[in-house]
This record gives C-alpha cells, sequence and structure tokens, in this order.
C-alpha cells in the first residue's frame, strides 16, 4: 500500500523491510486511547511527567495546573527553553534514521494533498509505539501554541508558528549523516504535519480494515487446520477475565501476525532454499494474505 501511494517499483528503494516490525504497526492501530493517543505497554518508555507537565502548560496557557502559576516574566520562555532542550538532547529523531528515506519520499507528494496525507498515516504507523506517541503530543502542543493567542510572545524576532518549526524540525526529522538539506526538508515536512497532524496521526480507517481482513483470513486457515486434525484431544473449557474492547482487538491482532512473522522468517532464514524457490514462497505467502504495505 505505501509502495503504491509513493509511486515506486519497489519499497527497497526507501526501505530495508526487515525493520519493519508488524508488531508496532498492530499496537499503533489498535492500543490507544479516546483521543487516539497510543497507549504503551512499557511504561518506562513515556515522557517524563515534568516534560508533559511543560508540554501541558503552554499548550494550554494560561491554565497551567500542573505547574505553579508564573511568578516572574518570561516564565513562558524559560518553560518553552526546557521543552526545546529536552528533545533536543535525543540521540535519534523522533521520526527515526531507518525511516529517513521514507518520510523524504513524501515530500515529492506535498502537492499532492490526499497523497501526501495517506503516505504519511502509513508512515507514521511504522514507527516504534513510543515515538508515534512523542509525535503526536509534540505536534499537537506545536499547533496548540501556535494559536494560543493568550500565549506571550516567545521570542521577539521570530513568529510562534515559525518558532516551533525551527525548534523542534530536527528532533522530527533528520537523517544519520545530518546533510546541509536535513533542515530545510524536515522543515517542509514538519509544516504539512502541523497543518494536518489530526488526520495524518489518526489510524487510517482503510489500513485498519487492511489488517483486519488479514487477521480474519489467518483466523479460518487456523481453524481449517485444527478441523483437520481428527485425533486431536481438546482441553477443558477455561475462563478468562474480562478486558476491554480496545485490549482485545489488539490482542487478536498481535497474536494473529506472529504465525505469519514467523512463516516470512522462516523463509528468508532457510539457507536450503535457492533465491528463487524463496522469491516464489514469499509471493505465495503474499497472494494468501492481504499485506498492510
Amino acid at each position: 500500500r505505501l509502495q503504491k501511494v509513493l509511486g515506486l517499483d519497489s519499497l527497497d528503494e526507501v526501505l530495508d523491510t526487515k525493520l519493519v516490525n508488524s508488531k508496532h504497526i498492530v499496537q499503533n492501530a489498535y492500543n490507544v486511547n479516546k483521543q487516539g493517543i497510543v497507549t504503551l505497554e512499557d511504561k518506562s518508555k513515556e515522557l517524563p511527567h515534568w516534560i508533559l507537565s511543560a508540554m501541558k502548560c503552554l499548550a494550554n496557557w494560561p491554565s497551567c495546573s500542573d505547574l505553579k502559576q508564573p511568578t516572574y516574566s518570561g516564565f513562558e520562555r524559560d518553560v518553552f527553553k526546557t521543552i526545546v532542550d529536552y528533545f533536543g538532547q535525543m540521540k535519534e529523531p523522533i521520526l527515526t534514521f531507518h525511516f529517513f528515506d521514507v518520510f523524504v519520499s513524501v515530500l515529492g507528494l506535498l502537492q499532492k494533498h490526499s497523497k501526501a496525507v495517506e503516505a504519511l498515516q502509513i508512515s507514521c504507523l511504522l514507527l516504534p509505539p513510543e515515538n508515534r506517541k512523542r509525535l503526536q503530543l509534540l505536534v499537537r502542543m506545536m499547533v496548540r501554541i501556535s494559536f494560543n493567542k493568550d500565549l506571550p510572545p516567545l521570542s521577539e524576532s521570530v513568529r510562534t508558528r515559525n518558532l516551533m518549526v525551527q525548534a523542534f524540525s530536527r528532533c522530527i526529522l533528520c537523517s544519520k549523516d545530518e546533510m546541509d538539506l536535513d533542515e530545510l526538508l524536515a522543515a517542509k515536512l514538519v509544516s504539512f504535519l502541523m497543518d494536518n497532524y489530526q488526520e495524518i496521526l489518526s489510524v487510517p480507517s482503510a489500513l485498519k480494515s487492511s489488517i483486519e481482513e488479514r487477521i480474519v483470513h489467518l483466523q479460518r486457515v487456523q481453524i481449517k487446520y485444527a478441523g483437520a486434525d481428527t485425533d486431536a484431544t481438546f482441553p477443558p473449557p477455561s475462563f478468562c477475565h474480562q478486558i476491554s474492547t480496545d485490549e482485545f482487538e489488539y490482542q487478536r491482532a498481535a497474536g494473529s501476525q506472529e504465525p505469519l512473522a514467523a512463516l516470512l522468517e522462516e523463509i528468508a532464514m532457510n539457507k536450503e532454499i535457492s533465491v528463487k524457490d524463496k522469491k516464489k514462497k514469499l509471493k505465495q505467502v503474499n497472494k494468501n494474505s492481504s499485506t498492510v504495505f
């Protein structure tokens, strides 16, 4: 799907598909709260409470429920600097080095608005869940600050929106080599993200349908093979604790993708199969299951 939107003959031009984690896609699609923000299983990967409080403070200014009310002139600028410094010290940009070429490829579609949005929707689902959540929270804060007329100017010389782009572009997108063009490319992408963040950072319904179709297919295959085993002995029924609908959908999707991932890995790693035969087998797997891309 991503390959089609980008108009590429192969994703190999922009992406090492071995680095795509299907569990990340499933978690990003299903494990979200009511606002559509990713819910992390590993709480140690959450943003620190103090940085979240600072972000909420500026986004909701002058209502700073998590912080003491400002007692001096320029308080808001100090809070902003704290946020910029935190994101600026990250070792890797939020969109990661691995996916740099993918996101840069989207820049060629910016004049085709709907295609660019769709490409970014899919690309952002490839991110590790903690990165996607940081992107969601950061871009939402940037947009709210830009439109917050009650917030005093954060710079004497730069307009607030431009300041947001300048301050956070590099921590969102940059290459490992940090070329001179990175800043310009990142600024263009971040500006587009800010303008369309609600649509881009939501889960596209078409992609979610594709995931669900593949889940149904895999479940049917599993049921078919289970039914073929006439000598199978079945354990007595057991009772499960009740879980939420979102958690059920996430567990169902994650569990169903594991057999497919294992099969693909087995084919790819089998040294006894020629490259030609591997391609045939991979095509057969691809034909029998709807791919995410």
